[in-house]
């Protein structure tokens, strides 16, 4: 019998909807919960907030990077 290697599950936060300011407290709070190198999806809607999440992360030393259309990896550094 074979061994599978398994992906660590991936923290999914759903910022759709709401302003910069909320969607970075949102996504800090939920980065706050996982371990180093763990990584959360995160769902948006607005260019702006991509931008912003992009540079927050990569400004706090976490690699980001876009995932799917409408969403983000971000993982902790």
């Amino acid at each position: 019998m074979g061994v599978g290697i398994m992906a660590a599950p991936v923290l999914s936060v759903d910022v759709r909807d709401m302003l910069c300011a909320q969607a970075l407290a949102l996504t800090s709070q939920a980065l706050e919960r996982l371990q180093r190198g763990q990584a959360a999806e995160i769902l948006y809607d607005a260019a702006d907030v991509k931008r912003d999440l992009l540079v927050w992360a990569r400004e706090r030393g976490h690699s980001a990077r876009a995932h799917r259309p409408g969403a983000l990896r971000v993982a902790k550094r």
